[in-house]
């Protein structure tokens, strides 16, 4: 009797045996992560847009300068990212809009000239208006524009002209002209000479 019952167990054991899992495996999903990076071009940059001309029509007589056209690989970015465009000037107005200051004995504070830019950037091989509008005064510096889609292959392209003491597009600022007329004030007429601004060019990873 206790044979019997030894018999059955050992057949048990020897079935479940022959049932037993014999292969498997394991998945696994692994990932790692890219840091975020964005590099600038060395600075400063320095870059002349030209000299006036003599502009008779559309508001003149006055010196007016359509700028040259500066492009530049500005940046590298792996990731979307912001632009933020701002600036000053010696008169401390805090855009980049031209200024100068007024010399000799009887120079009074600074001529400030009417500024509007033209900007674009590039990247994924598309050329995007920085501002939206085919022109941007200095009155409407700083602005800040994203870009969702990183540029694949890092390159952020910016080209940008300017229009100075121009009559094309208001700035708020009146135009400088060359006219007799004894009842100018100072800050009606440009001296010549050389107008600078600064121009902040700020990229940010999103």
């Amino acid at each position: 009797m206790i044979f019997s019952v030894l018999l059955v167990a050992t057949m048990m054991f020897v079935t479940n045996q022959s049932k037993a899992q014999t292969t498997d495996d394991v998945t696994f999903n692994l990932s790692m992560t890219v840091d975020k990076y964005i590099e600038c071009m060395p600075s400063p940059v320095s870059w002349d847009f030209g000299t006036t001309s003599h502009q008779v029509n559309y508001g003149g007589p006055m010196e007016s300068l359509y700028g040259a056209m500066g492009e530049w690989n500005v940046g590298y970015a792996n990731c979307p990212f912001s632009i933020t465009i701002s600036g000053n000037n010696d008169a401390n107005q805090g855009v980049p809009r031209f200024a100068r200051q007024e010399v000799g004995a009887h120079g009074g504070d600074y001529d400030i000239l009417p500024t509007l830019y033209q900007i674009h950037f590039t990247t994924n091989g598309v050329q995007d208006l920085f501002y939206g509008t085919w022109l941007q005064g200095a009155h409407q510096f700083p602005y800040t524009k994203s870009y969702s889609e990183a540029p694949h292959n890092g390159q952020i392209k910016m080209d940008m002209k300017a229009y100075i003491n121009s009559s094309i597009a208001s700035e708020a600022v009146p135009i400088r002209k060359t006219l007799i007329d004894p009842t100018f004030t100072n800050i009606q007429s440009a001296d010549a000479g050389e107008y600078t601004c600064k121009m902040l060019v700020t990229i940010t990873a999103l």
